[in-house]
């Protein structure tokens, strides 16, 4: 990779990468982004006819970092030079037009055993602005994996789409551009005694290439402005119990992507040392048997049954999981299949979609895998999913064919698999659909509706709903963005998709636990704002995540120690050194700044305290407070564009003296990630928290936190999902003893374009509320739920809602939230 020779990321620490993994106290790290780099409607027309880019500028007049100068020019360099003479296909019109692809090449490209094709001089300075690769021609299916060279670092990129006519390959994540940038080198093997024809090669943005320069990832938000003063009250008299779990239950929420077993074991323990532990790793049955990764014997086709695995195999074959260290020995984790043999599968698309006629041959495999993994090694995943990402075309070949009602097949699939895991190892939950592009109200909720209907369909079979959530590429500064088409799922979708579901399994009387196997960001790159992007995306799903205990039993972000297969990748917490094997120890690798993402997290523990927070919306900011012994701590997520000053000075109860406070955070300023691991704070009546930023306070008291009495919130939702407020809608909410409830909020989950342009207004038992947040018209497509806080007196143990009419308005769902106080603690730490 270049810039081989740059010093240690951690400017001006004067340590070697190894020493730099002992994080000292007090001190504050510089992350430098040259260092650690990481058919619709088209119009087609040719490059010298395009308009010189335009820059849009951001409402905030913080000056553009390095590198957003560097990739503003790479912009210019692109639109005004590079494109010249090269087909273009653009989406829609003007200044607001996505470039959608270039074209690199039309040569007519014969391929047989190594390949080796240079690009086009200034490939490599745009290529950070594209999402794939896109090879056109024949026999495509004939080529092996694709290496990026230099930037993918020796492995092999992901693989979208391979057919014999297309093979569209993701971009690995790119440093950042400039003009000295080696060229990029596509290398591949045709398979033995087999060709291929290259006839196209283009860059592919997916449709998320303005032609407007987008400055805001590049500039430090908020930092024009003064700091939102909010207070955040933290009650030391009571432990909060969520629908029965008071404790944080750290091992569902804090996990790294990996099977335990599966890197180096210096990785494992320096991520045991981090109180993390391995959480889910897909296994692909065609590579992993089929082909296979040694000497050894390969799963063959059944001779007497065409379309069948010849099992037989599993009985000479040693399936057991990988050796892993001590700690993680006994860790549940989950593992994903995917891509099933071709013998039994579509041919060329679809990830390995088995055959309608082979479904049971499928199963028949997964449920023999999965049983001689447990045979031989005496352990297997607590939690497989039948096939990755399912819900989308790529991975489940059927939603391309019309003539099928695919949902049904990937219900039937999803079934039949579990049905035959369940058989040979009972032990073993089985799920899915393991979603992906979790954007429910497309087509009128038509896809919600699918994902309610395969729950119906597998309510008797599967033992856990999974899903993955991933912020999309270039959505830095979400809160600036509401207007502007933010459709991603940190300001208020992730919640009202979460509730949608819950609700329907309620009123279905299907309720099983929800597995988030995947959540994350999509950028890709690894300059300094890719790195922010990820990194504020990880925490801020976790967090959100960890406040539904009761909903969740584990989230795993998109976050790896290491990946010896791409061994660059902006996801990872450690790369090679120079010359160093991928596959190493972690004394030949260097950090980067997801390293910090695990410092941040790593001793965040213990029982839940009730919050409550003013002066901002808690769309915009999430507050969790646990404690252990005389420790009392709180995360923060800032999820707006301003920058906070929080008083959590307020505490209900005994007064106690705090003998340290301490701050520590992970932020993004002057183009910088920066991780300062114990800033100390001589009182907490004015805690900086940075736009997008997740920060963990630290209190240490002179004496034991005591609380005496359990606050105990429950849930309980409304029948009715996804229902058009196009007239007067009425909700039921039942309840056991409306006298005992201490206070509730009604939660109306929304979903609007435009926003909400007047308020959302109704009765509870006859009583008229309204709500209207300033913060809810100013969205371009608002999903979030809004909260009510509904007085004592209104509570009945049958409670009747009704919502007026409002044009646009989509009812996600409806439900209450009521707290309850016991005069005792939960004897149970969680459930």
């Amino acid at each position: 990779m270049p810039n081989q020779t740059a010093p240690s990321p951690y400017i001006g620490q004067g340590l070697s990468s190894r020493q730099s993994l002992e994080v000292p106290h007090a001190s504050c790290y510089l992350i430098d982004p040259h260092t650690l780099m990481k058919t619709i409607y088209l119009s087609v027309i040719l490059g010298t006819l395009l308009p010189a880019c335009v820059f849009a500028q951001s409402p905030d007049h913080s000056p553009l970092s390095d590198e957003g100068v560097a990739r503003r020019a790479a912009h210019t360099f692109l639109f005004e030079e590079f494109s010249k003479g090269k087909e273009t296909t653009y989406r829609g019109e003007g200044d607001q037009r996505n470039l959608f692809e270039t074209v690199l090449s039309n040569e007519t490209i014969h391929l047989s055993g190594d390949v080796s094709i240079e690009l086009p001089e200034g490939s490599q300075r745009v290529a950070s602005l594209f999402k794939y690769i896109i090879l056109r021609g024949e026999n495509l299916n004939h080529l092996g994996g694709i290496d990026v060279a230099p930037y993918s670092g020796g492995g092999t990129v992901e693989r979208s789409t391979q057919q014999p006519n297309l093979y569209r390959f993701k971009l690995p994540a790119m440093p950042v551009p400039s003009e000295g940038m080696p060229p990029i080198r596509i290398r591949t093997q045709c398979a033995e005694g087999k060709t291929a024809t290259i006839t196209q090669i283009a860059f592919h943005s997916q449709g998320n290439l303005p032609v407007q320069f987008d400055d805001l990832p590049y500039r430090t938000l908020g930092a024009d402005q003064p700091r939102v003063p909010v207070q955040v009250k933290i009650d030391l008299q009571h432990e909060l119990s969520i629908a029965g779990h008071s404790d944080l239950e750290r091992e569902k929420f804090f996990r790294y992507y990996a099977a335990p077993g599966t890197c180096d074991p210096s990785f494992e323990r320096w991520a045991s040392e981090r109180n993390f532990k391995p959480g889910r790793q897909i296994f692909k049955l065609q590579p992993g048997l089929v082909v296979g990764y040694g000497r050894g014997e390969k799963l063959k086709e059944n001779p007497t049954e065409p379309g069948a695995a010849d099992l037989s195999f599993f009985e000479r074959h040693d399936s057991s999981a990988p050796k892993t260290i001590p700690a993680f020995e006994d860790v549940d984790y989950a593992m994903c299949l995917n891509d099933y043999p071709e013998f039994m599968s579509v041919e060329h698309v679809g990830r390995g979609t088995p055959l309608i006629e082979h479904f049971g041959d499928a199963a028949d495999l997964a449920a023999a895998h999965i049983a001689d993994q447990k045979a031989d090694g005496g352990r297997t995943a607590k939690w497989w999913e039948v096939k990755n990402e399912s819900t989308i075309k790529a991975e489940w070949d059927y939603h391309y064919q019309k003539e099928h009602d695919s949902w049904e097949l990937l219900a039937q699939f999803h079934n039949d698999v579990a049905q035959a895991v369940h058989t040979k190892t009972p032990t073993v939950n089985v799920g899915g659909p393991t979603s992906a592009w979790m954007q429910l109200h497309v087509n009128q909720f038509g896809l919600y509706r699918d994902q309610a209907r395969f729950m119906d369909l597998t309510r008797d079979h599967l033992d856990f709903y999974s899903h993955h959530f991933y912020e999309n590429m270039g959505s830095l500064g979400a809160w600036e963005r509401r207007d502007k088409g933010y459709s991603g799922y940190l300001l208020g979708r992730l919640e009202a998709t979460l509730d949608m579901l819950q609700a329907h399994m309620e009123e279905t009387d299907n309720v099983k636990p929800i597995l988030i196997t995947e959540c994350g960001s999509l950028q890709a790159g690894r300059g300094a704002a890719d790195y922010w992007l990820r990194l504020r995306s990880y925490s801020a799903f976790v967090h959100k995540l960890m406040n539904r205990p009761h909903q969740i039993d584990l989230a795993v972000p998109f976050v790896f120690t290491n990946m010896h297969w791409n061994p660059n990748s902006g996801n990872v917490a450690f790369i090679p050194t120079e010359g160093a094997s991928a596959r190493g120890p972690l004394s030949d690798f260097q950090p980067t700044p997801v390293a910090n993402y695990f410092e941040l997290w790593r001793d965040f523990d213990g029982r839940r305290l009730p919050v409550q927070i003013s002066g901002l919306a808690t769309v915009g900011l999430n507050a969790t407070a646990v404690y252990q012994g005389n420790r009392l701590q709180i995360a923060l997520t800032n999820m707006t564009s301003r920058q906070l000053s929080v008083d959590l000075s307020n505490f209900a109860g005994d007064t106690l003296n705090a003998s340290s406070i301490q701050q520590r955070r992970l932020r993004y300023n002057d183009g910088q990630v920066l991780y300062e691991d114990a800033n100390s704070l001589s009182d907490s009546k004015a805690v900086p928290v940075d736009a997008e930023e997740t920060t963990v306070v630290t209190f240490w008291f002179d004496k034991q936190i005591q609380p005496t009495k359990t606050l105990h919130r429950e849930f309980t939702y409304a029948p009715g999902t996804a229902v058009t407020a196009d007239q007067t809608r009425a909700f039921q909410i039942e309840i056991d003893d409306a006298s005992k409830i201490h206070s509730a909020k009604l939660i109306i989950g929304v979903h609007r374009n435009s926003g909400l342009e007047q308020a959302v207004a109704g009765t509870f038992n006859g009583q008229s509320f309204e709500s209207h947040p300033e913060w809810a018209h100013q969205f371009d497509q608002l999903m979030a739920p809004l909260e009510i806080s509904i007085p004592k007196t209104w509570l009945q143990n049958n409670n009747q809602i009704q919502i007026e009419p409002q044009p646009g308005l989509t009812i996600t769902s409806v439900h209450l939230i009521r707290d309850s106080i016991s005069e005792a603690l939960d004897s149970k730490n969680s459930q």
